[in-house]
């Protein structure tokens, strides 16, 4: 049949409730993601640490498997998984999970800025508010994950087996564990979408992702040498986080220029983060258009 001879109706179908269509755009990205081969192995090698952590704990509460591997048994063993012990798998995983929001995460914006899809996407019924917040939680979701879903799991295994009101003197650990991580995660995902609007080159924005999180500190080291304060740590943000999660773990932390909780205090490493989730988000709210002017 010829085009002009078809009859073209209304479409009359469900229609995807108005709540839930930003995760048209979460479903899309994370199919995008998974079809690199070497970012889907990475993502694989992301949940190695929880996998050792899981033996580890298994491990320290069971005499059988100590004396199989020739370990020493001791009661004091199951004692190591502690405060500091989830402090430091954390750690351990927001640098990795680090690695993965900078391969993956400017490059699901920064095609739509240099194809100029954003214009196409706002047409839809659908906002900026949405087309962000389906943007972000694809590396939300990776990265919570790979982070605080594992370490709670973990903190679960460790009550199970520990017993004997662990879980209730410990509760304190699992907010710590969810609240640290999902700023982390908040930080992570908005420096990533800030840099990839202005930048509009995938590499170039992960080029300047990690000039955010590794020039900068070095360059607030140059601040505090030179001025003579520790006020210039304000810019190093991974550091702002590391002051955060000790205060939230309760663990003492140990700085070469500074010790405990003196190098800024806790309300200044608060206020440096949010600080900085709020120019990203006046930096997403000057970009994201839903018209774009082309000058000559």
């Amino acid at each position: 049949m010829a085009v002009y001879k078809r009859t073209y109706k209304a479409y009359h179908g469900a229609l995807t409730p108005a709540w839930s269509r930003f995760t048209v755009l979460t479903r899309y990205g994370l199919s995008t993601l998974f079809d690199s081969r070497p970012f889907t192995a990475y993502t694989v090698l992301c949940f190695l640490p929880f996998l050792v952590g899981l033996a580890y704990i298994y491990i320290v509460h069971s005499v059988a498997a100590q004396a199989i591997m020739g370990m020493n048994v001791g009661n004091a063993m199951p004692g190591t998984v502690n405060n500091d012990w989830f402090h430091r798998l954390l750690v351990f995983q927001a640098g990795m999970g680090f690695i993965l929001a900078a391969w993956g995460g400017p490059g699901m914006i920064t095609k739509d800025f240099a194809n100029h899809s954003v214009q196409l996407y706002l047409s839809r019924p659908i906002s900026r508010t949405e087309y962000l917040f389906g943007k972000i939680s694809v590396l939300a979701a990776l990265l919570s994950c790979t982070t605080w879903i594992p370490a709670l799991i973990l903190f679960l295994v460790k009550a199970e087996l520990q017993g004997h009101g662990w879980l209730w003197d410990n509760l304190w650990m699992a907010g710590s564990i969810v609240l640290g991580c999902l700023l982390w995660i908040a930080v992570i995902s908005l420096v990533s979408m800030a840099v990839a609007v202005w930048v509009k080159w995938r590499i170039a924005a992960t080029a300047l992702m990690l000039a955010i999180f590794f020039l900068l500190p070095a360059l607030s080291l140059v601040i505090g040498a030179i001025l003579r304060t520790n006020w210039g740590f304000l810019i190093n943000f991974p550091f702002m986080i590391t002051i955060v999660w000790a205060h939230l773990f309760k663990i003492t932390l140990i700085h070469r220029h500074a010790s405990g909780f003196d190098v800024v205090p806790l309300w200044a490493a608060w206020a440096s983060l949010l600080s900085l989730c709020a120019a990203c988000f006046w930096l997403l709210d000057r970009k994201l258009q839903a018209r774009e002017v082309e000058r000559a």
